[in-house]
């Protein structure tokens, strides 16, 4: 056990420093102004937030979706699909690894825009304001004090929009070779749709979904997708 945090704290050091930043314990992380990505130092906007610390960590210098690991496999990762895009770490973690890939990242909350919008310039890569669901709706938000705990729901006098999941993939060129799905419980509808899951032409996904809902009937459409990464959040 010991050993283990000894090693996931080398790690992590290791990493910051990578990204040019300072990294001592959890406890005393506070999210940089700004990283180095490909040799460029890029600026970072950040909500002072736990859960955007959090999540920092997790994606930046623990690599959770590993992106490091199908960079190291070979997989070519021309395309990437972020549902839940929060504000924009995603898109950071997987262009520090692919350069060159086309970057789609979809976030429903208008209020992390102003966040969302500099990682997307840094990291070059597109974002829209809008949720992902089964089909072109309307929803609305119970917003969190923590943003990555907002949640969506389908409203149909709600004031933002929803794509369907369909329709983001004919967005990207129609075809995904990475897709994040982690939107607060909003992905059980998503993955009612198997004919859109034939995009996956490379077979990689990087899937991260809630499993609070032990019995439902579409948790198996997710091991039926061409994936060779699924990955379940037990939280």
């Amino acid at each position: 056990m010991i050993f283990d945090r000894i090693t996931t704290l080398r790690n992590r050091r290791k990493i910051a420093s990578r990204l040019g930043i300072r990294f001592d314990r959890s406890a005393y992380f506070q999210v940089p102004s700004s990283i180095c990505l490909n040799d460029r130092i890029q600026e970072l906007n950040l909500p002072d937030e736990h859960g955007v610390k959090v999540a920092f960590i997790d994606l930046l210098l623990d690599d959770c979706y590993g992106c490091q690991t199908l960079k190291e496999s070979g997989a070519q990762i021309k395309t990437v699909l972020d549902i839940g895009g929060n504000v924009g770490l995603f898109g950071l973690a997987v262009r520090n690894f692919f350069p060159d890939a086309k970057i789609h990242s979809y976030e429903p909350n208008r209020q992390l825009e102003k966040y969302l919008s500099v990682q997307a310039q840094s990291a070059g890569f597109d974002y829209f304001m809008e949720a992902v669901g089964l089909e072109d709706d309307m929803v609305s938000l119970e917003v969190n004090q923590d943003s990555v705990q907002t949640r969506s729901k389908q409203d149909c006098e709600g004031n933002i929009p929803q794509i369907a999941f369909s329709k983001a993939i004919e967005r990207l060129g129609g075809k995904v070779d990475f897709l994040k799905i982690d939107c607060e419980g909003a992905e059980w509808e998503i993955f009612k749709d198997t004919e859109s899951y034939s995009s996956y032409e490379n077979g990689v996904s990087g899937s991260k979904v809630p499993d609070k809902q032990n019995s439902n009937p579409y948790k198996t459409n997710i091991w039926q997708l061409n994936a060779d990464r699924v990955s379940i959040d037990n939280k």
